[in-house]
């Protein structure tokens, strides 16, 4: 009687269960495993007939190929300075828009808002602005200063990172929760002590915020390493066409090789070598998180 009902407890909860999980492993797991499996063939697009496993070649000419470790290295090096910032920058923001000041809840949209605005809309806005004949050269030329071509070769990653903290406000929510969860009396006491308010910032608020940073961290790293439409729309011509060399992200090389030139095979190594850098990445900073994060937990006397 009791394995009866254990039976229909199962099948109850697999009746709900499984829809999902059906899904999940059509469009998400066979997909995944079948990618990988290609990774490792000639595969072409047009050439299911003729398939013909090759092997790790795929992934040995991603490390032999100088354009894929160019694109690696133009990645790690946005990566390495758009996230920092971008951190600092929500941070700074949140702080202060925690403050008690008149139209708090406009300057609080204000900021968030390019964080909901669509990422082709954001682009094309920003190429207007740096385009030879855009706001920023008209500004230039009304001060009687020297245009300055924003995309070109010269000043395409400069063009790049500012579009891209442009939306540093997208933590601005997280980062504001995570303020308000710091107990006002550690504020008191450190004001009784005699802190100071950059005393305060570091011996209060940082501590405290670590957690939130350490989230945002993750979810930066993992979103500038999969770039790909920002620099291909800021300085390419067509969506197959290659951007400007230093924007030439790692993605986006990706992405050439299966579109622009139909390989499949080499492309899929190329992501697959991706994952497998975001993965060692994210399982780095989260064993560094133990250095660094504070976590406050209450022990029961």
């Amino acid at each position: 009687m009791l394995q009866t009902k254990k039976w229909k407890q199962y099948g109850t909860f697999y009746a709900f269960v499984s829809p999902w999980l059906i899904i999940f492993i059509t469009l998400g797991v066979f997909p995944l495993l079948y990618g990988l499996y290609l990774s490792f063939t000639n595969y072409t697009g047009f050439n299911m007939d003729k398939l013909k496993f090759v092997g790790l070649n795929n992934y040995k000419t991603v490390f032999e190929d100088s354009e894929s470790m160019y694109a690696l290295g133009r990645t790690l090096l946005v990566t390495a300075i758009n996230v920092p910032l971008s951190l600092a920058i929500g941070l700074l923001l949140a702080i202060l828009l925690n403050l008690k000041i008149k139209g708090l809840s406009w300057y609080r949209t204000a900021f968030y808002m390019p964080s909901v605005v669509p990422v082709v809309s954001t682009v094309l806005m920003w190429k207007f602005i740096f385009s030879g004949e855009g706001l920023l050269n008209t500004f230039f030329t009304r001060l009687h200063l020297p245009q300055v071509s924003w995309l070109g070769y010269d000043y395409a990653t400069t063009a790049l990172i500012v579009m891209l903290l442009w939306g540093a406000g997208s933590s601005l929510l997280i980062n504001l929760a995570g303020l308000k969860g710091i107990p006002a009396d550690l504020y008191e006491a450190a004001e009784i002590d005699g802190a100071s308010p950059i005393r305060k910032f570091f011996a209060v608020t940082l501590p405290l915020m670590t957690h939130i940073l350490f989230l945002n961290l993750i979810m930066g790293i993992i979103a500038s390493l999969q770039m790909y439409i920002q620099p291909i729309l800021l300085t390419g011509k067509t969506l197959l066409d290659a951007p400007i060399k230093p924007n030439y992200l790692y993605l986006v090389h990706a992405f050439q090789q299966i579109f622009a030139f139909q390989r499949f095979g080499y492309g899929l190594a190329l992501m697959w070598v991706l994952f497998i850098a975001i993965l060692l990445l994210t399982v780095l900073v989260f064993y560094s998180s133990r250095y660094w994060v504070y976590y406050e937990t209450e022990q029961e006397v």
